[in-house]
């Protein structure tokens, strides 16, 4: 994996088992399903405060069953995150969409490599939105599959 903010679509490029799955539908007990995407937990992490925002319960250790309501609501702010950061906000202002206590990557080596991580993040959000929308068209729920 070159960037660690890349969304996986193919189960078998997953390398370890410190990934966070998001399958569409409902929890049925099985992981490492084809329909599936994967995201690093790191990566997800950046989405940590977007989803809390919706889904005070969720936890990346747990498995969560949202609905695809709750989804496009998601997605849509997750839109939100991807311009504001095109915008090349100052760090500080960063804080409100991103717990820096959350993800791998601290505060100081985020905004050492910030351009870079603002785009590989963008893309990676653009991507998850586009899945997002076409899931929701066919299924009642996405559920995310915890580390």
């Amino acid at each position: 994996m070159e960037s660690p903010f890349e969304m996986i679509t193919n189960v078998d490029k997953v390398e370890n088992a410190y990934y966070i799955e998001v399958k569409p539908g409902e929890y049925n007990a099985k992981y490492w399903n084809k329909e599936s995407v994967y995201f690093a937990d790191e990566a997800f992490a950046y989405f940590y405060t977007t989803i809390c925002k919706y889904v005070p319960q969720y936890q990346p250790t747990q498995v969560t069953e949202i609905k695809a309501e709750t989804w496009l609501r998601i997605s849509n702010q997750l839109q939100e995150l991807a311009y504001f950061l095109s915008t090349n906000p100052p760090m500080i202002k960063l804080k409100k969409w991103i717990d820096f206590s959350k993800v791998k990557e601290t505060y100081k080596q985020f905004d050492h490599h910030k351009n870079k991580y603002i785009r590989e993040l963008i893309n990676m959000i653009n991507e998850f939105t586009v899945w997002i929308t076409k899931v929701c068209q066919t299924q009642s729920y996405i559920t995310i599959l915890g580390t």
